[in-house]
């Protein structure tokens, strides 16, 4: 096996939030990390001797998260590729790892049954959120970060309140194991694959199936485009299929004959990576893809304002100020006020649409 790529299975991939690398997890107990533009391997960090099982980078980029076999979970860090903390996370090996929108919460998937809901900077601690019967495959947050919806292999999709820390609904159709999913930019719909072979889209508002579309192998990741429209589905054989919500209309097909083990989707939804059997993570390009506005999660907090008259006489006063990100370009803004409609974003000019508000706490 040569040694830019692992000597096994990855069971994870993960793009950095710049969207200028990707992380996988593997079989051989190495995190490895890849130019998500030349696709050559950059780095390698031996975790340890159990196989990897999920990886995530922290919200700044800074850390690199593993998730092992053994149910460990570790930080490194990204720079001198140095372990900085490491603790048993669950009883049994941990799944996934994902980041809240706004990156205050952290939740973990395991085989145990269960997900645990975490504090940034408070991993140790935690909620547990318990009610599927068998391993949970994975979550995602919805854009508010107010709700989490997880998939497991006991057939079904259950959604959380993140407030109260309890369920809201079970989401029952698949006759075998969930083993993908993924939420959309604005929360209406889910999407969920399995080892049935069936792709299932959910309404999120109804709580109920609105249809499926038959896949050629089991499915190992799927992801929401940016606008919210359109989906994609990556299958075992290394299919994908582009499908527009909620009629299912076939957009395009693409067979890489690759042997896929997971994926991701890069932070701009131009980009797929595949982890792959053979240990090596390739790329496919969806620049072509027509899409609409590109949804955008927007971040509240208060900011401390001094008008002349208040600075002279002491005294100052918190205003409201909202700052998001442009996802192709990461052109960043602050502004007083939200676009009540779509807008074009003052760098790169792509459309935009703000979806959902996040409030940072002070």
């Amino acid at each position: 096996m040569p040694d830019d790529a692992h000597t096994g299975e990855i069971f994870c991939c993960a793009y950095s939030p710049d969207g200028t690398a990707v992380l996988s997890a593997g079989w051989d107990g190495h995190l490895r990390l890849w130019d998500a533009g030349s696709g050559a391997a950059q780095a390698t960090v031996k975790v340890g001797p159990k196989p990897l099982s999920c990886c995530a980078f922290s919200p700044d980029g800074k850390l690199w998260l593993a998730g092992s076999m053994d149910g460990v979970l570790s930080y490194w860090d990204a720079a001198r590729f140095a372990k900085s903390t490491e603790f048993m996370a669950h009883t049994r090996p941990v799944s996934a790892i994902v980041y809240s929108p706004g990156g205050q919460h952290l939740v973990t998937a395991s085989w145990d049954r269960a997900l645990r809901l975490r504090r940034a900077g408070k991993e140790r601690e935690g909620t547990n959120l318990v009610g599927h019967q068998d391993i949970v495959a994975g979550c995602a947050f919805t854009s508010d970060a107010r709700r989490l919806v997880s998939w497991s292999h006991d057939g079904t999709l259950r959604v959380w309140d993140l407030d109260f820390g309890t369920e809201v609904c079970c989401l029952a159709g698949h006759d075998d194991r969930v083993t993908a999913g993924a939420v959309s930019p604005d929360g209406r719909w889910a999407v969920s694959g399995g080892r049935d072979r069936l792709l299932k889209l959910w309404d999120l508002h109804q709580g109920a199936e609105v249809g499926s579309w038959p896949q050629d192998a089991e499915v190992r990741c799927c992801f929401f485009l940016l606008d919210g429209a359109a989906f994609v589905s990556v299958d075992a054989e290394g299919r994908l299929t582009l499908l527009r919500a909620p009629e299912f209309n076939l957009q395009a097909e693409l067979r890489t004959r690759l042997k896929v083990m997971c994926g991701g989707l890069s932070p701009s939804g131009s980009q797929v990576a595949l982890g792959c059997e053979d240990g090596h993570v390739r790329f496919v390009a969806l620049e072509d893809v027509e899409q609409g506005s590109l949804m955008v999660t927007a971040t509240q907090w208060m900011k401390e304002e001094r008008s002349i008259l208040g600075r002279l006489l002491g005294r100052t006063r918190m205003v409201p100020t909202f700052q998001y990100a442009c996802p192709v370009c990461r052109h960043v803004v602050e502004s007083p006020r939200l676009p009540s409609e779509d807008f074009a974003c003052t760098s790169c000019q792509r459309s935009l649409r703000i979806t959902a508000q996040i409030a940072q706490p002070v």
